[in-house]
């Protein structure tokens, strides 16, 4: 039952990571915050989770409109990331800023294979925009990445409980 709700939750937070940033004002840079939920289970679950939590929310990306131009492009990169994210988890133990470091290194891994898809013709992103973009994920880290690592550790503690 435990492992349901888990899944439950973590398919929650990528709709919600998925769907909010439709809401964003368009004149501003939108976060990518798929990133920071995969990033949140990778750290906290390690490189399994966070591969297949970061493969469902590319897909989850690769269909919502506007979506990518490589169907699955948008998963293989998410699952790369939530699976190096993920080898970090026992190594993060030494400040509460690593999590933190270690999501916006993820976020720019994300964003260099966006702007490689389109310098090979698969979509637009230019570096003003996937700078921008990373900017505002920067800063909208400081508020989703404690709830996210919140939401994975109380369910941690919940299963072995």
């Amino acid at each position: 039952m435990t492992r349901v709700l888990a899944v439950l939750v973590r398919l929650l937070l990528l709709a919600l990571a998925v769907l909010l940033p439709s809401a964003w004002p368009t004149a501003w840079a939108r976060p990518d915050l798929v990133v920071l939920v995969v990033a949140g289970v990778a750290v906290t679950r390690g490189p399994t989770a966070g591969l297949l939590v970061g493969l469902a929310g590319g897909w989850l990306l690769d269909v919502v409109p506007p979506g990518a131009e490589p169907l699955g492009a948008g998963a293989l990169a998410y699952g790369a990331v939530g699976w190096l994210l993920g080898l970090t988890r026992g190594r993060l133990t030494g400040s509460p800023l690593l999590p933190w470091a270690v999501a916006l290194g993820g976020a720019a891994l994300v964003l260099v294979v966006r702007g490689t898809a389109a310098a090979a013709g698969f979509g637009g992103a230019l570096p003003r925009d996937l700078l921008l973009t990373w900017t505002a994920t920067l800063m909208v880290s400081v508020v989703v990445l404690p709830v996210v690592l919140a939401a994975e550790r109380a369910l941690a503690r919940r299963r072995w409980a």
